[in-house]
């Protein structure tokens, strides 16, 4: 297929404005999935037009420029073969140029968010990455227009590292960013962590990250953020992770034991229970895990195998699945 990618990248829209970091901004989840995904349909043999509305804001613009079949531009030029339009956060002047009869798909990744009347009534689909957005778009959406596609990361760039072994003091990363109302919890797991027993690694920014090195600087590694494009190396090195939504993804696919924490302590991702905490993103929203039993998990992760924590990621958490849902709904719309 030819399919253009419209994103919008000079406001940060989907963060409301938040995360600038010296003319661009942090690359957190959306930019992330932005890179999986699009390299996933390169390696298909897709032909990628990324069009976004300031390259010098937009964190990723070298790294696109270097990926086969992707030509990443400020102009959206209707008039290149375009058989799909996805359709991200966007201005709707981005889309209002192509002409009706091309297919386009919103991606949602705010699960409450409502899109204007236009890009309800032009995308022919909402991809809906939970099912907790799915239920809320279709609050306002027909039911047939919003579907559930569950999101996954990159395979190949987030390769598993499973035969490491276990160091005299392992290390810990909790990844999340600090903000949210989600600093409450991650202190007090950070509180229950043996700091002396484990190295503890504390990756993300936002109103904790000042709270964070003064309770815990001395005994920690505290970094206020990580491009995505460096996680997988920064993962590599950990031995367990404690993490939410791609951040969790991202580290199963190395194949690292993950406990799940956010919006509330659900503890390890297993087989079990990531059904469910996938309803909510991996954000724990709906466990209610006592966070001092974090040392037990922790210790219980390093006893677990890597394999088969590569293996649940590759079931369940995978982009290739993720664009083959998108070409099978692409079929349908072409009809």
């Amino acid at each position: 297929m030819h399919i253009t990618y419209l994103l919008a990248t000079s406001s940060n829209a989907i963060y409301d404005g938040k995360y600038g970091q010296r003319g661009r901004y942090h690359t957190y989840g959306q930019q992330s999935f932005v890179l999986d995904l699009v390299a996933t349909m390169s390696r298909a043999g897709h032909t990628v037009r990324l069009v976004v509305d300031a390259l010098s804001a937009f964190a990723l613009t070298s790294t696109f420029r270097g990926m086969d079949g992707v030509t990443l531009t400020e102009e959206a030029d209707p008039s290149a073969k375009t058989d799909l339009i996805l359709v991200d956060e966007v201005h709707d002047e981005m889309l209002m140029g192509f002409d009706a009869h091309v297919p386009a798909f919103r991606i949602v990744h705010h699960a409450g968010r409502r899109s204007s009347d236009y890009l309800v009534s032009r995308c022919e689909r909402f991809l809906c990455m939970t099912e907790n957005a799915l239920a809320l778009q279709r609050e306002y959406l027909p039911a047939e227009q919003a579907v559930l596609v569950h999101q996954g990361v990159d395979l190949e760039r987030f390769p598993a590292v499973l035969d490491k072994g276990r160091p005299a003091r392992p290390r810990v990363l909790l990844y999340c960013r600090l903000d949210s109302g989600r600093e409450a919890l991650l202190g007090r797991i950070v509180e229950n962590i043996d700091r002396e027993e484990f190295l503890v690694y504390v990756a993300g920014d936002g109103p904790g990250f000042w709270d964070f090195s003064d309770r815990f600087g001395s005994e920690i590694v505290l970094i206020n953020h990580v491009p995505c494009q460096s996680i997988p190396n920064l993962l590599g090195e950990m031995d367990v992770v404690i993490s939410l939504g791609r951040g969790a993804m991202e580290a199963m696919a190395t194949g690292i034991p993950t406990l799940c924490a956010g919006h509330r302590y659900a503890g390890p991702i297993t087989a079990d229970n990531i059904g469910d905490l996938m309803r909510y993103n991996l954000t724990g929203v709906g466990s209610d895990r006592d966070p001092s039993l974090v040392m037990t998990d922790i210790r219980e992760a390093l006893a677990g195998d890597r394999h088969v924590v590569r293996a649940l990621a590759e079931e369940r958490l995978s982009a290739d699945a993720f664009m083959e849902t998108v070409s099978d709904l692409y079929a349908r719309a072409a009809g």
